[in-house]
């Protein structure tokens, strides 16, 4: 497996007043770990599963080999194998020699750049025979003779190819880089290997390649950037959409490969907060640019250090240089990026998919939207939550909007849910309304924990009063606004779904949209999931607690989290933090307090005789 290191673009100087644009050179190093040597070396050996195999140049003259090594040592590649090697001459049928002579051989490999800039060859130096237990000693002269003439030109044999990932990366170069007016290409020199040299775990090779910005045009100088038109807004909104599934995807696919549950949540909060700043992009006025771009390259710069995560953990199937073209891919947008404004990135739909292909091949889908709303239960697999769904009762038939006028009556014959839905609040039915929510917050959040929750009991007393505060925070209690035979679900203009405000552009796949809004007890019981998962996975598991605050903080932490996403987690003790969300989170806490006090909300902050 192949693991890129961090990009860096050294641009050149561009001549300001020349009529052609200078060529920019852009090197950026990946690095060939040991393992993926070691996996060619073996193959090229003939080494089996289990690390053993057997040459012969003809039936007397033979060596079982085993225990494959390979280490960097100043600079170059070491390797150390264990030899049995059968040595002797036939004669009246028989093989008549001095037996099995047991041994290790060693010796250096220099890397070098293959003709052509496309691969990475070695050459052997230094070979020599060692006792088993690695010292010096007289060994048969036989028993080197094979040694060169069977393994060591196997070894000259090996050839790291990236001549296919070089291809890739050059296409998505031209994909991402907008041609504009000018005709002439913008990777002026294509993806090569400049140089080669070994490191403490493999081999960092640099991938040169060379772009030229497009010419300036003076005209738009003059003018300040409009806002995008209408046709515009809507195709970088579908781009978003496409971003959306790409990450979804592949984080989901990454995070299905790691036992590692502290990366697992890492690459979930990466595509929670990602999500989450495409929702809001989405809501905002006249953009004069496309933010895509900025949103790709954010979820990058998030994403490359946890896949470089996955290579010790030996998880991921690189035969191919999936992994090490995908990254290689990315850290070149990424550098290209670095250059400055007039390089630009233009970030496509057939980009992104070109983009998965190098890691997914041909399961790489077609599309990667429209954006499925329904639940997925490999992802909710994911979070740790059970794959078929929040449990909460069987549904019935809605209350007729005459029987919204009394739900207290009708929650002695219905389940809670159904005696609630449809119904608005106001204030002639306020305290058998609010009542009701109680009792329905109560029944679920009893239900969630009754059904293997996994908050240590140690906290548990901070989760009720946690619940029922958030759900007031967030809406009020309330599902349904406007009149009275015209309910409407409660949206928040981020769209943010019902009484717990669950952002299904965020959460789905993990709940079901749909459902989110049409039944209110599916909208609190995914509420109470997602607060779990954020006071446990994040909250507690990042040590909240520790610091100044003590166990509130965990309190105050998870509902930032629940309103902003994972980024928001410490943002309560941030002295960085903008007043805005400072406000948010110390009004959440007053009210929190009181409801863990007293069991109630302060019901004049949303309801009053008046309404």
């Amino acid at each position: 497996m192949m693991r890129i290191l961090a990009a860096v673009a050294a641009a050149l100087a561009i001549g300001l007043g020349s009529p052609v644009q200078a060529a920019t050179s852009v090197s950026v190093p990946l690095v060939v770990d040991l393992a993926h040597l070691e996996r060619l070396m073996a193959a090229e050996l003939g080494l089996d599963e289990q690390g053993r195999g057997r040459l012969s140049a003809d039936r007397c003259n033979l060596v079982d080999l085993a225990d494959l090594e390979l280490a960097m040592v100043d600079r170059r590649l070491e390797v150390s194998l264990g030899l049995n090697a059968y040595t002797g001459v036939q004669a009246f049928g028989r093989c008549r020699g001095p037996g099995t002579i047991a041994s290790r051989l060693h010796l250096e490999m220099k890397p070098t750049i293959a003709a052509g800039g496309g691969a990475v060859v070695f050459k052997a130096e230094g070979a020599e025979l060692r006792r088993p237990d690695g010292s010096a000693g007289l060994l048969s002269r036989p028993s080197r003779t094979l040694a060169d003439n069977l393994i060591v030109p196997r070894l000259e044999r090996v050839i790291v190819d990236v001549s296919g990932l070089l291809t890739a990366v050059d296409g998505l170069i031209e994909e991402f880089m907008p041609m504009g007016a000018d005709p002439a290409p913008r990777l002026s020199e294509r993806g090569r290997l400049t140089g080669v040299s070994g490191e403490s775990d493999g081999l960092r090779v640099q991938i040169a390649f060379a772009v030229r910005a497009p010419e300036p045009d003076p005209a738009a100088e003059l003018f300040a950037e409009p806002p995008l038109r209408a046709e515009e807004q809507l195709e970088w909104q579908r781009v978003e959409d496409e971003l959306d599934g790409f990450l979804t995807v592949l984080i989901a696919r990454m995070a299905s490969q790691v036992d590692d549950r502290e990366l697992q949540l890492d690459f979930l909060s990466l595509l929670l907060d990602t999500r989450q700043r495409i929702a809001e992009a989405l809501i905002e006025d006249d953009p004069v640019t496309d933010p895509v771009r900025a949103l790709f390259l954010d979820a990058w710069s998030g994403l490359r250090p946890l896949l470089t995560r996955m290579e010790p953990l030996g998880v991921a199937d690189d035969q191919d240089l999936r992994l090490a073209g995908f990254i290689a891919a990315g850290d070149a947008l990424s550098a290209l990026d670095a250059l400055g404004p007039e390089f630009g990135l233009e970030i496509s739909r057939e980009g992104l998919r070109r983009l998965a292909r190098l890691l997914m091949a041909g399961d790489a889908p077609v599309s990667f939207t429209p954006l499925p709303l329904i639940e997925d239960p490999a992802l909710r697999g994911l979070f740790g939550l059970d794959p078929d769904g929040p449990t909460i009762g069987p549904g019935l038939p809605s209350l007729k909007w005459w029987q919204r006028l009394m739900p207290v009556a009708y929650a002695r014959v219905l389940p809670l849910a159904e005696a609630l839905r449809g119904v608005v609040a106001r204030p002639a039915i306020l305290d058998e309304y609010l009542d009701l929510v109680a009792q329905l917050l109560d029944a679920l959040y009893e239900e969630h924990m009754d059904n293997g929750s996994r908050i240590p009991a140690e906290y548990r007393e901070l989760f009720h009063p946690l619940v029922r505060a958030t759900a007031w925070r967030e809406s009020c209690w309330r599902h349904y606004v406007g009149a009275v035979d015209e309910p409407r679900v409660i949206r928040s203009p981020v769209g943010a779904i019902g009484m717990m405000q669950i952002m299904g552009r965020v959460w789905r796949g993990v709940y079901d949209v749909n459902r989110l809004e049409a039944e209110l007890e599916y909208n609190i019981a995914a509420g109470i999931e997602i607060l779990e998962h954020y006071l446990v996975d994040y909250a507690i598991r990042r040590g909240e607690h520790q610091h100044p605050g003590g166990l509130d903080n965990l309190v105050r932490a998870t509902y930032a989290a629940y309103n902003g996403g994972p980024r928001h987690l410490s943002r309560h003790r941030n002295p960085d933090t903008p007043a805005s969300l400072r406000a948010i989170d110390e009004a959440f806490w007053e009210e929190f307090v009181l409801i863990r006090d007293e069991g109630w909300p302060p019901v004049s902050r949303c309801f009053s005789v008046n309404n």
